[in-house]
């Protein structure tokens, strides 16, 4: 039996069946890419009589709905429909809307899916029974789509993160919220502490021994920062910086760089005046969420707990340094 019918041929084939006491049931939708809701919708619908009959959106049709579809043709769509087993016959309609097929097909049952109420259903008003299955929650054309390029774009974004780290000959650093976790401790003397990250640390010393220079400039004062930062070998350091972004274009002239063997990291808005005009922008985890969007590189740990890490690690990684480090460590 031949499922893929005209609506002529679908109208007299209904017909035939009606006469043998045979229930028919409607269904339609623009089934782009089938997927398990579809595998189950259309299997209760089944259940709700004796033929099913699905009308199949024309290509135009979904582009007036849905204007960067289909994927797939509808020749391609009425296909895979018809090949599930469920399915008796497909018919395709180029109208906005079923309700002229409907009208003409004459069915006993209408179905659509739970995203419908029953009353705006179109064609409610004529079929006799008419019902809105359950919504099978976690399946979509649109998930599928999203999953699929976010798999097959992340290799592309990888390996242009891994193209802008490698260009890096100098890396920029807030401290609160990047070399810390932002919190702020101050004893009964005034004094500022502050908590490092040991590895955060180590990770700063590998880069500035392969020869990637490094500044810190923060609109705080501390000296357990300046202590930190003598300690690690850091010496371009910038404590209650009004105008960081000053700063950053001084040093830019100082050793001759240009934006893009620059790299930088920061947590908050005000970062962004550096961040923007870096080759190669960084943030923690934990960042503000304009901050996150608006850089390359957002780490997977956050501030003050291996984000800085992360970072330097990417680097030496980029620039092909880092199994330097490991090999060196290994044959202590």
């Amino acid at each position: 039996m031949h499922k893929i019918l005209n609506r002529g041929e679908l109208k007299k084939k209904l017909n035939e069946l009606k006469a043998k006491g045979q229930k028919i049931v409607f269904t339609n939708g623009c089934f782009d890419i089938i997927h398990a809701g579809h595998i189950r919708y259309l299997r209760e619908a089944k259940k709700l009589g004796d033929i099913l009959v699905v009308g199949l959106n024309s290509d135009s049709s979904v582009k007036k709905l849905k204007p960067l579809r289909p994927i797939n043709s509808e020749k391609e769509r009425a296909e895979v429909l018809a090949s599930l087993e469920m399915v008796d016959f497909v018919t395709v309609f180029h109208e906005e809307t079923p309700y002229k097929l409907i009208k003409l097909l004459n069915p006993h049952v209408l179905v659509k899916g739970g995203d419908w109420k029953v009353k705006d259903i179109v064609g409610a008003d004529i079929v006799p029974e008419v019902y809105s299955l359950p919504y099978v929650e976690g399946f979509s054309t649109s998930g599928i789509i999203e999953r699929i390029l976010n798999k097959y774009n992340k290799p592309r974004q990888e390996d242009n993160i891994l193209k802008k780290a490698k260009k890096v000959k100098f890396l920029f650093l807030d401290v609160d919220g990047v070399l810390t976790s932002g919190g702020i401790i101050l004893d009964n003397e005034n004094n500022e502490l502050k908590i490092f990250n040991v590895r955060d640390g180590h990770g700063l010393v590998m880069l500035n021994k392969s020869g990637i220079n490094i500044a810190v400039i923060t609109g705080r004062k501390s000296r357990a920062l300046e202590r930190r930062m003598k300690e690690l070998g850091i010496s371009e350091v910038y404590q209650g910086a009004r105008e960081k972004l000053r700063i950053f274009e001084e040093i830019l002239k100082k050793y001759g760089l240009k934006k893009q063997e620059v790299a930088a990291m920061g947590d908050d808005i005000i970062d962004l005046s550096i961040l923007t005009r870096v080759g190669f922008s960084a943030s923690p985890q934990d960042a503000h969420e304009v901050v996150k969007s608006n850089v390359d590189y957002v780490t997977k740990n956050k501030a003050g707990d291996g984000a800085v890490r992360e970072l330097c690690d990417l680097i030496l990684q980029a620039k092909g340094l880092l199994d330097n480090f490991v090999d060196e460590y290994k044959n202590l």
